[in-house]
């Protein structure tokens, strides 16, 4: 996916790419003990591996370390640049 931003998806985008290729997501907010809200993404892929996300909002453009994260968390190999480790 090229972008100006280097081709660094945002969340949305990899959430959609989830989809597409059998996964999906569940997004809402959890209540800190202070009060304060934070949103929280659960995304699931279709090969069964799981991350939650806290405080990532859907429009934030992913780092490719975090997409490498993401990637390795869920057992997939996503299109965009990651960094190894």
């Amino acid at each position: 996916m090229a972008s100006p931003f280097g081709g660094h998806p945002t969340l949305a985008h990899y959430i959609a790419w989830i989809a597409d290729n059998g996964g999906h997501a569940q997004s809402g907010f959890s209540r800190a003990k202070s009060g304060s809200t934070q949103a929280l993404t659960k995304i699931e892929s279709a090969n069964g591996g799981a991350v939650v996300i806290v405080g990532v909002a859907h429009g934030d453009r992913l780092e490719p370390t975090y997409v490498a994260y993401l990637d390795r968390r869920l057992g997939v190999r996503s299109p965009w640049f990651t960094v190894p480790e």
